[in-house]
């Protein structure tokens, strides 16, 4: 039987996973190995400092830890990222990825050797510094290396694998095995050791043919879609998939590639642009819309404060590598889940711990895990790619990630506050602004599955005309010139 999916792309999958096992190892480190960085922790109290460890001076300590990779976030968000458009996807994916998650990994070894909290707090500032090219900036890599038909699937299956690593690692963490004092550092040596072994085969792996064509390097761009597409793409022949009849004629994906580069004039579109356009601006609010549906994980987070914790996200991450996202997002997961986190939170309220909660703690637990292994955080990242034409992904990206993290901040910070006065009431806005959100979404999101960019744009920007009654056309001239595309 035929796989439907380029080989090529199979084996740009294998290795950004692989290439993923070391920067997954050492973000692993702080949560799994808690006891273990705690215990580094009282030590650099004593020996560096002289104070004898409290749970505040620790907790000192672990908001430095924390601070250090919101800090690094931000700091790549202002001066690493954009370099994706001038630079090249590659370039940061792989190059400044590898060097920083080298950095990271010897800082962790340094604090291990040493046991000096200091040197892992550095270490949590480079990873912050390649967080946004890890968590966002790979898969968009991937979106534009693959088909139009194969990149949910590209996603999805880089998200899944990269779960599978984290599924391998939480054993192995536990004190039993490596996670001992005098052992841990055997996981940032193997992220080291990994890290550069897999640098060499995925820096033979061609730039995105969607930034070469912007930069009109047409030649590496047909070479690019050769590699990641197969040479079939350039062929006058009929191929079968299934059911399905598609003719590919000769520089067919060139020629979609430059329809999509040619949606507008200006090689980098700023947010104020796409605000002002009257499509860009429908897709915005489809985008925020989405966003605004992603509050769970967050809420997650401040739940452990609320009961005790179940070691079940093993378990569930076993059995639901294999979902798919679209059948769990017909359940309305989030949705669902957002019920039980406030009904949970008002019978604890009114009426107190009891063995109810405790089984509703474990279902909300649960659909939080089985979201996060069907592929849904990537819905995002393929929207931006699906959505917005080249020139706006990496404005549109950064103020995502700049929402992302200050929503995050606002709501952890307020949170103390708000659950001493009213638990409930700080779960109680998400069950009405999901359903709104949700309303919204699925009256003006479009259809974007195996479509190319300039069509579902172009399908975009018919329904927006229709609805606002002008006789123009949507995008301004300034932006899109008179009948570039159409």
């Amino acid at each position: 039987m035929k796989i439907p999916v380029p080989k090529r792309i199979l084996y740009l999958l294998v290795c950004l996973s692989l290439f993923d096992l070391s920067a997954e190892i050492l973000a692993q480190t702080f949560p799994i190995l808690a006891d273990t960085i705690r215990a580094m922790n009282n030590l650099t109290l004593i020996n560096h400092y002289g104070i004898i460890p409290t749970d505040t001076s620790i907790s000192v300590l672990n908001s430095l830890i924390t601070s250090s990779e919101t800090v690094g976030t931000l700091l790549s968000l202002l001066f690493v990222i954009p370099l994706a458009e001038t630079k090249g996807r590659k370039y940061l994916v792989i190059y400044i990825r590898s060097a920083l998650t080298m950095l990271t990994a010897v800082c962790q070894i340094f604090s291990a050797f040493f046991q000096a909290t200091e040197f892992y707090i550095l270490s949590q500032l480079f990873y912050g510094l390649q967080h946004p090219l890890r968590s966002f900036l790979t898969f968009m890599y991937v979106t534009e290396c693959a088909p139009d038909k194969n990149r949910g699937f590209a996603c999805t299956t880089l998200l899944i694998l990269n779960g599978i690593v984290k599924m391998i690692m939480l054993p192995i963490a536990s004190p039993s095995v490596f996670g001992k004092s005098d052992t841990w550092f055997v996981f940032p040596l193997t992220a080291l050791i990994s890290n550069l072994l897999i640098l060499v085969p995925v820096s033979k792996l061609p730039e995105s043919p969607k930034w070469l064509v912007c930069q009109n390097r047409m030649t590496e761009a047909k070479e690019s879609v050769e590699y990641y597409h197969g040479k079939d793409c350039f062929s006058s022949k009929r191929t079968y998939y299934g059911k399905f009849e598609k003719l590919f004629i000769s520089g067919g994906v060139l020629m979609s590639l430059l329809k999509e580069k040619n949606l507008t004039v200006e090689s980098h579109v700023t947010l104020n642009q796409v605000w002002e356009n009257d499509t860009l601006r429908e897709v915005e609010g489809c985008f925020d819309a989405t966003s605004q549906t992603f509050f769970f994980r967050v809420s997650k987070c401040c739940l452990p404060f609320c009961f005790s914790s179940f070691w079940i996200r093993l378990m569930f991450n076993q059995c639901t590598l294999s979902s798919y996202t679209k059948v769990w997002d017909s359940l309305f997961k989030r949705y669902f889940a957002s019920w039980i986190v406030l009904i949970t939170q008002l019978i604890v309220f009114f009426v107190g711990p009891s063995l109810l909660t405790k089984i509703m703690y474990v279902s909300m637990e649960s659909i939080g895990q089985i979201s996060s292994n069907t592929g849904v955080a990537i819905l995002r990242i393929l929207f931006i790619t699906e959505l917005f034409p080249p020139s706006a992904r990496t404005s549109v990206s950064q103020a995502m990630l700049f929402a992302t993290l200050a929503m995050n901040s606002s709501l952890m910070s307020s949170f103390p506050v708000l659950f001493s006065f009213f638990p409930p009431g700080f779960f109680m806005p998400f069950v009405v602004t999901q359903l709104i959100f949700g309303v919204y979404m699925y009256k003006h999101m479009p259809e974007t599955k195996g479509r190319t960019v300039c069509d579902i744009i172009e399908s975009m920007d018919e329904n927006v005309m229709s609805r606002v009654k002008i006789s123009t056309l949507t995008y301004d001239q300034k932006y899109i010139p008179k009948n570039q595309i159409y």
